[in-house]
């Protein structure tokens, strides 16, 4: 009897411990490997370079803050992989990469990461309407997120594709992790990428310095110029699909962490996240960036509009 009921105990014992909710410790995130992808002989110019900047973005920045906790980014590396024998869309690319993960000419993803494909190219070999496009799609059986950075025709009349590539790459790898994640993808846009209406809209742009930058580089907005590489700020309020490429807040800004805060490119603890929204697709279009004071009216007609839904919504 006394042996049953020790039996009977400890099954008890043994489901409430399957059952019970097992705490998570603070260094467990969604992790994403980055893969930066090139068109051998198309446009790949910069691909030293951008490695250099990767490597400053991902180890020697605080990008990984912006996600609370809740993602972190490991670079992979860049590869070139033969061009298309003619023009692709960009929302066909990802049809492209498989069969060369397949082959081997790109490597297959790590165990437990999403991969995210960073693909540098522009007309003609790859079309895209916007400076940058993601999307989440299959890529060789696996989850995966595709983001496009457009190098040529150039974003800002600068001359400098590199200008262009660094500030689109970081925003294309942030708003695709959100994208994964499941918050809507615009962190990257409206003020926070210079849209031409909202106030003060070359603020954004900030520079990151590392080992192998430039000593400054030219914004194309306002005559300004950067120390280091070209990035921009980012605005948690874009997350929000509502809100998206809209003149919102931006409330992140990149820093290269320096001697003094080594740890600054770690993966923080887990934090709250400042919005959980759905995703919904945003990009980043040449035609309303900088200082262009075209379509202004209707950029004061969507500022009124966003007024009017705070109002009638206080958070």
């Amino acid at each position: 009897m006394r042996s049953a009921l020790l039996a009977g105990l400890a099954t008890a014992v043994a489901g409430l411990a399957l059952f019970s909710p097992s705490p998570v410790s603070a260094a467990d995130h969604a992790v994403f490997g980055i893969y930066a992808v090139w068109f051998e002989g198309d446009r790949d110019d910069d691909r030293e370079e951008i490695d250099r900047f990767l490597e400053c973005l991902v180890y020697g920045s605080n990008l990984n803050s912006y996600w609370h906790g809740e993602a972190g980014l490991e670079l992979r590396g860049s590869w070139a992989i033969p061009p298309p024998a003619t023009s692709i869309e960009w929302d066909e690319v990802y049809a492209y990469l498989t069969p060369h993960v397949e082959s081997g000419l790109l490597p297959t993803a790590q165990a437990g990461e999403t991969p995210l494909y960073l693909v540098f190219g522009g007309g003609p070999t790859l079309y895209v309407d916007a400076c940058g496009k993601n999307s989440q799609a299959s890529v060789a059986g696996l989850n995966a997120g595709v983001a496009i950075v457009r190098n040529f025709p150039l974003c800002w009349p600068t001359g400098d594709t590199l200008r262009t590539e660094t500030q689109i790459a970081m925003h294309e790898i942030v708003e695709t992790v959100d994208r994964v994640l499941g918050y809507g993808t615009c962190a990257g846009g409206g003020t926070c990428r210079g849209l031409g209406f909202c106030e003060d809209p070359c603020d954004t742009f900030v520079g990151l310095s590392c080992p192998g930058a430039p000593t400054a580089t030219w914004t194309g907005c306002g005559g300004g110029q950067v120390e280091g590489w070209l990035v921009q700020k980012l605005g948690y309020e874009g997350r929000d699909p509502a809100l998206c490429d809209m003149c919102t807040v931006c409330d992140f800004t990149p820093r290269a962490c320096g001697d003094a805060d080594p740890q600054c490119a770690s993966v923080p603890p887990r934090s709250d996240p400042p919005n959980a929204t759905p995703a919904r697709g945003c990009s980043v279009h040449a035609d309303d960036l900088g200082g262009d004071a075209s379509g202004i009216f209707i950029g004061w007609v969507l500022i009124l509009v966003q007024s009017a839904r705070r109002r009638r919504s206080p958070r």
